[in-house]
């Protein structure tokens, strides 16, 4: 049972790992904010806070909770990139209710 166990942490933390390095040049994109417009730096931002959760949940599943948990405040550069984008800002408009407009 701990061979498979063993394997599944390998290759989750492996995929993990690969998107988390790949979506790391998003990370930078944003931070030094280039590619304005485009929306491969949010697909690549996104990238790699799925290859954290990714390891996160590897560490998690091989009982080593311990090592997940600091590796969940590697999600806050993706959270801070995603602000510097405006990907995720609200927009709130200012209606006249009478008219609707």
């Amino acid at each position: 049972m701990s061979d498979v166990s063993d394997l599944i942490f390998a290759v989750v933390s492996g995929v993990g790992l690969l998107a988390l390095s790949i979506g790391a040049f998003g990370v930078l994109d944003a931070y030094n904010k280039r590619g304005i417009g485009e929306k491969r730096v949010d697909w690549l931002v996104g990238l790699y806070a799925l290859g954290v959760v990714a390891n996160i949940v590897a560490y998690v599943m091989l009982d080593r909770w311990y090592i997940a948990a600091p590796l969940a405040l590697m999600l806050w550069p993706a959270e801070r990139a995603f602000d510097k984008r405006g990907t995720f800002k609200r927009r709130t408009a200012k209606v006249d209710a009478i008219t609707g407009r």
